[in-house]
């Protein structure tokens, strides 16, 4: 499984939504069963025999598995008690939990690769195939934008009317069909990208083309936005800064040679302005997240009750995205209240508390820009989250647990290598203190003259 098994994973992760069996949850919504979502289950369910033969119960250094646990309870909670408020019936109830079923179902990727990485060669084998992964989703994307145009209604013909898929003509959308939600992941790839340039990795120079051009074609002010906060913190915690330079070169000379190709498409598109429909729309649900917030602040509507809950606001509910919300955190807390809230910022805290330590402490260099990329990496998610769904999008995140799994192995051997004092020190860091507060006494004697 760690040799095989985790790339695997990851290849049939970046399959995205190019090979599903639709099936209908709802008479409003289609929800689709794709490969790597029975992968999944395989993976889990071979991990469990696994463990048991093993006789393996518990699996170690889970660090972000309480604040998991605690949001779930949470999410529990407020979705029986919106039951009971909203007067949700036994199908409704059903369908709103299965969600917060999936959001489960997903961080197991963490807790499985947690326990598969043994070793340094484990974290370069799980980076390498993740690295590869990634480019070959941006490849294949800019190959899509230039000879597949409308991708999403090609591999799904059946949609005639575009309810599930928009038309996104030249855009790249990958095999996310999507170009926000793989303009995210694009950014998170040159993020990474840069992250090693900075570490003094040359080799990743092609790959800093191949994303930079794959994120310019999906014309997604989002994933821009998101990759220039990510890029920020880089800048701001990287010692070679000028290195940084040479990644934006070559992205400005990508700019620079497709820029007739690109201001063509940005206007047709409307994205010079942010008066389009897409942008609209982004500002309504935040509007109707904030209703949501002010009016279930302490548990939210529950995890996930949008459709039965949003006509109560006067809207209609249905659609493809009738269980979809823009807004990021906001949606969180709408969706899970303060409680809940503030139980997901803990868990994203810790990962970048975690990413902090490793950054600064860590003796081996592949594990510090792994924690700096893996920074800039939440940043990116969370930013884009608030103009698309990327931060509850289950293939996002996947890729997601899976870094924070290579991450947490990172943290506990830094932990370990730092020295542990001794007790004479630990008595000196007690005392040293007080010695500062007392005060000094100066004897004078003189004698008789």
């Amino acid at each position: 499984m760690r040799k095989y098994g985790l790339p695997l994973m990851v290849g049939l992760m970046l399959l995205g939504q190019v090979l599903r069996i639709p099936t209908e949850l709802v008479s409003f919504k289609k929800v689709a069963i794709v490969p790597n979502d029975v992968a999944l289950v395989a993976f889990n369910i071979i991990m469990l025999i696994r463990n048991l033969r093993s006789r393996k119960l518990l699996i170690r250094n889970v660090l972000l598995w309480k604040p998991v646990l605690l949001f779930v309870f949470v999410c529990v909670v407020g979705l029986l008690v919106n039951a009971n408020y909203y007067n949700l019936h036994g199908n409704e109830l059903l369908v709103s939990g299965l969600y917060l079923g999936r959001w489960f179902f997903y961080t197991t990727a963490y807790l499985f690769t947690v326990d598969l990485i043994r070793s340094r060669r484990d974290v370069k084998h799980l980076v390498a195939a993740l690295a590869v992964g990634l480019l070959a989703f941006a490849a294949f994307g800019i190959f899509q934008t230039l000879e597949l145009p409308n991708f999403a209604l090609i591999v799904h013909p059946e949609d005639t009317g575009a309810v599930d898929w928009d038309y996104q003509y030249d855009r790249l959308v990958s095999t996310f069909l999507d170009p926000n939600l793989a303009g995210c992941l694009i950014a998170v790839g040159l993020a990474f990208s840069v992250a090693f340039l900075m570490a003094g990795y040359r080799k990743v120079k092609f790959a800093i083309v191949i994303f930079g051009a794959a994120l310019i074609l999906t014309y997604s002010r989002g994933a821009l936005l998101s990759f220039f906060v990510g890029l920020t913190y880089l800048v701001i915690s990287g010692k070679h800064r000028h290195r940084v330079l040479v990644a934006a070169g070559l992205v400005g000379l990508i700019v620079l040679a497709a820029a007739p190709y690109l201001v063509s498409h940005v206007q047709e598109y409307n994205k010079f302005t942010f008066s389009d429909v897409s942008a609209q729309q982004r500002v309504a649900n935040w509007l109707l997240c904030w209703d949501l917030i002010r009016d279930n602040f302490f548990l939210g509507v529950g995890f996930n009750t949008l459709p039965y809950v949003v006509p109560h606001y006067g809207l209609v509910s249905g659609g493809g995205s009738a269980f979809g919300l823009d807004g990021g955190l906001l949606l969180i807390f709408a969706l899970s209240g303060f409680v809940g809230f503030t139980t997901y910022c803990y868990l994203l805290g810790k990962s970048l508390w975690m990413c902090h330590k490793v950054a600064n402490l860590s003796k081996d260099p592949l594990y510090r820009v792994l924690a700096r990329g893996s920074f800039a990496a939440v940043l990116i998610i969370v930013t884009s989250a608030f103009f698309t769904s990327s931060l509850l999008y289950s293939f996002i995140m996947e890729f997601f647990w899976m870094m924070l799994a290579l991450l947490t192995f990172a943290y506990v051997l830094t932990k370990a290598e730092q020295p542990v004092p001794s007790e004479a020190a630990r008595v000196r860091q007690r005392v040293a203190p007080r010695a500062r507060f007392e005060p000094a006494v100066s004897l004078t004697v003189r004698g008789r003259g």
